[in-house]
Formats: structure tokens, sequence, C-alpha cells
């Protein structure tokens, strides 16, 4: 097999629930891909304020999270010049969460989902990440 177009991807999980952080991170980990988990919004934001996130990455967040939501996460990223793509994730089948989402641009993933649904949207999402065009 050739050498994987992903190899020095990075994935950001921002999640409030440490079991699902590391459920997440152990799909990405498991597809060869860099991982970094945030326990929240404001600590994901605080880091990208001290580091230059480099393509390809995306994010994978949770919509329903304390203090700050997904939704407004993402607003704040696209003020900041977040020009990445993001995977929402959400328990609560919502519409008008799930339309939210998908004008600010991003994935819309309602759970529980298999892990092999997750590889697949990570890497469509690092595909358009990194210039690639759909086939």
């Amino acid at each position: 097999m050739s050498s994987d177009p992903h190899r020095n991807a990075t994935v950001f999980i921002v999640d409030d629930e440490a079991a699902i952080r590391d459920a997440l991170s152990l799909v990405v980990r498991a597809m060869g891909i860099s991982v970094h988990c945030f326990s929240s919004a404001h600590e994901f934001i605080e880091f990208l304020e001290r580091h230059d996130v480099s393509s390809p990455a995306c994010l994978i967040t949770d919509i329903q999270m304390a203090k700050i939501n997904g939704i407004v996460l993402l607003e704040q990223l696209i003020a900041m010049g977040w020009e990445f793509p993001v995977i929402m994730m959400t328990g609560h089948g919502d519409e008008t969460l799930r339309q939210k989402a998908e004008v600010l641009g991003a994935t819309y993933l309602e759970k529980p989902f298999r892990p092999s649904r997750l590889e697949e949207v990570i890497r469509a999402n690092l595909k358009h990440s990194n210039g690639e065009k759909d086939t």
C-alpha cells in the first residue's frame, strides 16, 4: 500500500465527557492520525491562540457541552479564521441543530455511530482539508 495521505493529519477532539474523548481518540489513533483532546471549547480556543494549525486537520466536537456548546464554538472559530472541516456530534437528534451546524459548514454526526462511520467521515473531511476533490 502506498503512503497514507492522512499520515501527517491532525484531528482535534472537543468533548466535555472524558469517556467520549477517549473512545474517539482510540478510533483516530487506530487510523494512524495524530489526535489532540480538549475537555472544553475554551481549552481548545486557548490552544489555538498559542499554536499554529497546519493542514490537513479537522475538529470533532459535541454540540451539547457545558458553557460553550459546539455551535457557539464553531461560530467563534469562524470569527477567528478557522478554515478546517468540523464534525459535530450529538446524541440529541434535533433538526434545528442539524440545520444550524450544516449552515455553518459542519458535518453532522448523530450518536450512536459505528467506528467505521466515524473513520469514513474523518477521512472525507481530511480529504477536503487537504484540498482534494471528490472523485
